[in-house]
């Protein structure tokens, strides 16, 4: 059996949340995939797995019907040239310890 490749991509996910509590949750969520360069705007590195985790623990967050989130898919060649102004880095989410 081949081995499995595991390419990342690198993506942009952003959200527009009506409710306090589905918010933290969808924030939560996005914290264990990348890391939080916004308030509402993360950025992660993935591989097609781990996005598609990703996507389903994000559908059991929402409400569709009032919620939005977009995912946005960086080329190579894009991520490369990506630019910062100002403060640039993750915020300061505060550390979490997996044991």
């Amino acid at each position: 059996m081949p081995e499995k490749e595991y390419v990342e991509q690198q993506y942009v996910i952003c959200y527009d949340i009506a409710d306090d509590t589905r918010r933290e949750r969808t924030a939560r969520t996005l914290l264990d995939f990348g890391h939080r360069i916004q308030e509402s705007v993360f950025v992660a590195n993935l591989d097609g797995e781990l996005m598609g985790r990703m996507k389903e623990r994000l559908e059991r967050v929402i409400d569709e019907g009032a919620d939005t989130i977009h995912i946005f898919c960086l080329c190579m060649g894009c991520a490369g040239r990506t630019e910062r102004m100002g403060l640039s880095g993750p915020t300061g989410d505060p550390e979490v310890y997996i044991v």
